[in-house]
Parts: C-alpha cells; structure tokens; sequence
C-alpha cells in the first residue's frame, strides 16, 4: 500500500479482470486491500465441480459487460438467480442437486437465449453442467 502526501490528489485505480463492490474512501487515514481471483476450490472437489464454478463465474463476468441494451433487467436478474442456483446445488452431487443444476441451467439459457453475444458462453456453461444432465 502507497499513501499520498496530504493535500495532493487521491485517486482509485482498477485494473485486470475484477470488479469493484463496495464504497471507496480516500484521506489521509483510509485504507483499502484488495483480494484477488475467484476463491481457491475445496480439495475435495471434482474436476468437473471446478469446470461448473469456472464457466459459471465466466459467464457472470460476460454478462456484466454487455451494454444495458443487450440485455434486460429483468433477464439479467433471472440469468444471476439462476447462475447462483447453479452454484448452491453443487457440491453433494445428489439427485436433488443434479435436477437443480440441469433446471438452473435451462433458466440460465433461457434468460440469455435473445443475446447472441453470450452465445459461446452460454454453450462453455452447458458443456460444463453435461454431467448433471
């Protein structure tokens, strides 16, 4: 962490691929840090586990930078509902949790059907969740 010598601007950079949530302060006794990447996976998961999550989080960063046109709030809420069911029903692997990623993603694919910019994210999702259909 730097610090600007009171009186002079202060400003925030964002680079990469992250996002910035929250409030952001500046003066003379802020502080800030910064956590990066997408969460270590469990070691008890599965390769596809990870390949589901990864595609998922793909997605959500796709969706993020379309223009407000592309896409309605409506569907984008649909779209985000459905991508975190996607993440809740994974890691028991049950019948229960199969039937929820197979009918998350049908959501999923139905919310972002009408954006053809999403295409190849959309089909990089459903080969990822091939193993619960």
């Amino acid at each position: 962490m730097t610090g600007t010598p009171a009186g002079q601007d202060r400003g925030i950079h964002v680079s990469g691929h992250g996002t910035f949530t929250g409030n952001a302060q500046t003066g003379d006794h802020s502080s800030a840090s910064f956590t990066g990447g997408a969460e270590p996976a469990d070691a008890g998961e599965s390769a596809e586990i990870v390949r589901l999550r990864e595609a998922v989080e793909a997605l959500r960063a796709r969706i993020r930078d379309l223009a407000p046109d592309e896409l309605s709030a409506a569907e984008g809420t649909a779209a985000e509902s459905a991508l975190a069911e996607v993440e809740d029903a994974l890691p028991d692997g049950s019948e229960a949790g199969q039937g929820r990623v197979r009918n998350a993603f049908f959501t999923v694919s139905g919310a972002l059907a009408s954006v053809a910019s999403l295409a190849e994210s959309v089909r990089v999702l459903r080969d990822a969740a091939a193993p619960w259909f």
